[in-house]
């Protein structure tokens, strides 16, 4: 990846060089080294936006409360007497 990176570089930098006049060659491919470089600190290291964690999360703070407790509602209908008695689909 890198090789390819600095091969579009070089190529780059020639591209400047062949199509600026002759007296202007070498402030031109200059630029275009500099442009290329300071491109190149971006493209390889990656431009990350994260902020950068330099202290532990903080931990969540949980309350445990046990006499918390959920209804369960009971059947209208006995048990014995539920119209799907038999049935081996019961809820």
């Amino acid at each position: 990846m890198r090789l390819t990176w600095a091969a579009w570089g070089a190529a780059t930098v020639w591209m400047v060089w062949t199509a600026t006049p002759h007296t202007s060659h070498p402030v031109a491919a200059g630029l275009a080294v500099l442009a290329w470089t300071f491109l190149s600190a971006f493209a390889m290291r990656g431009l990350t936006l994260r902020r950068p964690v330099a202290r532990p999360a903080r931990p969540a703070k949980v309350t445990v409360r046990p006499e918390i407790h959920v209804p369960v509602p009971v059947p209208a209908v006995p048990a014995d007497q539920h119209p799907h008695n038999g049935c081996p689909l019961r809820d």
